[in-house]
């Protein structure tokens, strides 16, 4: 009952570090929701174009970069066309980070294989005027470029053109924002990727057709790595997390443990 609680610290900081450095997967079961979002850009033809909305902060990276990396590796390596907003201040680095990451990978030139918009404020406000008019809700990219110069964005004029919509939120995004003002109103297959404390609230737009797949947490993101057949940051992490997980498991059954061993013992004791 007396243990230091610096020993836990230490087992935990274990529990993180040698499965992150030694590499090691976990078994992962796929679920239909992750199953659905990987179908859904199979059976997208190549050239087809995906908005890709970014609403997710520094906070929440460790959980949605992953998640971003692999639904993007999977669209180009489908040769879908990328189009990138950003509905959060905080997502446009992170956005760009991936965005570039892929490029390299995939030797993509921007303008023909991906845009980047940047940053709108407005949340809602944004995809109102995107259902209306595209070029007027962003009338330049990231850059200052007009998307009206650019290969991939200029026969774009609503979201009606967009062939999947796929929102990374951390917030409101998707319940709030995607689906009543835009998916609702223009009827374009919306799929989403959240955090895993925000999967449970989403389930029932999953359901009901709202939402054609779902990705939940760093699971979902291991996932869906395992489907597109590159385990990569999300699978360690899920192995560092699922260790930790046992130690604070462990740790909770051997306190109860000496709890009721030692509480046996002064009973014992006054009798």
């Amino acid at each position: 009952m007396q243990i230091d609680r610096r020993i836990i610290f230490a087992l935990v900081f274990l529990g993180v570090v040698v499965p992150l450095l030694v590499g090691m997967h976990l078994p992962i079961t796929l679920t239909r929701e992750v199953k659905a979002v990987y179908e859904q850009l199979e059976k997208h033809a190549a050239g087809q174009v995906v908005l890709v909305s970014f609403s997710y902060g520094a906070s929440t990276a460790p959980e949605m970069q992953p998640m971003a990396q692999a639904v993007l590796r999977h669209a180009f390596r489908r040769d879908l066309k990328v189009v990138a907003i950003c509905l959060w201040p905080e997502a446009t680095g992170l956005a760009q980070e991936v965005l570039d990451e892929m490029a390299t990978e995939f030797d993509l030139e921007y303008g023909v294989d991906y845009a980047f918009m940047g940053y709108k404020p407005g949340a809602s406000s944004v995809i109102l005027n995107m259902g209306h008019d595209v070029h007027g809700a962003f009338p330049e990219d990231n850059w200052g470029a007009a998307i009206g110069e650019l290969e991939l964005t200029r026969r774009l004029h609503s979201l009606s053109d967009f062939d999947l919509v796929f929102d990374l939120g951390a917030g409101d995004s998707i319940e709030y924002w995607w689906i009543p003002y835009g998916q609702e109103k223009y009827g374009f297959p919306f799929a989403a990727g959240c955090t895993a404390v925000m999967a449970p609230d989403l389930y029932p737009f999953f359901n009901s057709g709202q939402l054609v797949g779902l990705l939940g947490g760093l699971a979902g993101a291991a996932e869906y790595e395992i489907l597109i057949g590159h385990p990569d940051k999300a699978n360690k992490g899920m192995f560092a997390q699922s260790v930790t997980h046992l130690i604070i498991v462990a740790f909770v059954i051997f306190g109860n443990a000496a709890y009721f061993a030692a509480r046996r013992g002064r009973s014992q004791q006054g009798s």
